[in-house]
């Protein structure tokens, strides 16, 4: 395996060896996309300035008064949120046509534009599609598979492997049960996931556990490729263990597509992770976990506070 550099500046998505480029992820994120803008365009230069200001005020109050009268982001808090949100949510943002579905300031390179969630979510997919085909595992675990949309939408493409998911909260594991019970992949993931299902039916093979990242019910190396994306950047509070354990449940990869602090070293980013105790790991603390990087890039599309790395590393002393 080509091995691009570990520090920054990581490399372009086009230089690793997964086949993609700029221009495959914005297409993926093209159907959510509901206005392209300039970055001098007066809305998108209020929104920039809006999230600025909200993030500075609440870092100051920070300062001021550490965690008196700021409500911190734990495991509990963060379980009861999400319950709710996944609950409501079901799979509608994904089939395209959600017009209630929040609107928010996306960027990627010199692009701008203003996209909801699933825009994101659909790049993203296409990137662990990718990594899957790359990697070649035979078994999958996703930690904090949410309401397993990625689960869903690679298992159907990616029929011989063996997923599973771990999530916290009982909302998105409700959620995915219910497709699990579906004969085919749900109509509006099939036409979501950014490459076409090979088995609409493999979906209903995915073994689907409760549980925290932190204490992962599984042995020693009982999966090929363990992967998170955008769900460790949730964790904060119980990063040392879930990276560890992580580690110890997989036999050859992982993979985090997260805002790893090199990613999010300065400006709003910055400011966001410090007001909220947001994620704050490094790809330069991975060898700690026995995790070698062997591909990051960081050259994906974020949210205006947030900037997704990813990094497939390699599990020290694996075949």
């Amino acid at each position: 395996m080509t091995v691009p550099a570990a520090v920054p500046p990581f490399p372009p998505l086009s230089a690793t060896p997964l086949g993609l480029d700029a221009r495959a992820l914005l297409d993926a994120m093209e159907p959510f996309v509901v206005r392209h803008v300039s970055r001098s365009d007066p809305a998108w230069r209020e929104e920039v300035a809006r999230k600025t200001d909200k993030t500075r005020r609440r870092l100051r109050r920070r300062r001021l008064l550490g965690w008196i009268g700021v409500a911190r982001r734990d495991q509990r808090r963060i379980e009861a949120e999400y319950a709710e949100a996944w609950s409501r949510k079901g799979f509608a943002p994904y089939a395209g046509d959600d017009r209630s579905a929040t609107v928010m300031a996306w960027q990627y390179g010199d692009a701008a534009m203003f996209a909801t969630a699933a825009s994101g979510s659909r790049a993203r997919l296409l990137v662990l599609m990718r990594a899957v085909a790359f990697l070649r595992p035979r078994s999958v675990l996703e930690v904090g598979c949410g309401n397993g949309v990625n689960l869903l939408c690679l298992a159907a493409r990616f029929p011989d492997v063996r997923f599973a998911g771990v999530e916290l909260t009982r909302g998105g594991v409700d959620v995915l049960r219910g497709a699990l019970r579906e004969p085919e992949l749900p109509a509006a993931l099939a036409t979501f996931s950014p490459e076409a299902p090979a088995d609409r039916r493999a979906h209903r093979r995915i073994a689907v556990h409760r549980g925290t990242a932190a204490r992962l019910p599984f042995r020693d190396g009982a999966f090929d490729l363990v992967y998170s994306s955008l769900a460790l950047e949730q964790m904060e509070e119980v990063r040392e263990d879930a990276l560890s354990e992580m580690a110890r449940v997989a036999a050859r990869h992982t993979l985090m597509l997260e805002p790893f602090a090199e990613s999010n070293a300065a400006g709003l980013p910055l400011d966001y992770r410090r007001a909220r105790d947001h994620f704050a790991g490094a790809v330069r603390d991975l060898p700690r976990y026995g995790l070698e990087p062997v591909l990051v890039t960081d050259d994906l599309p974020g949210e205006i506070f947030l900037r997704p790395c990813l990094a497939i590393c390699r599990k020290r002393g694996a075949a």
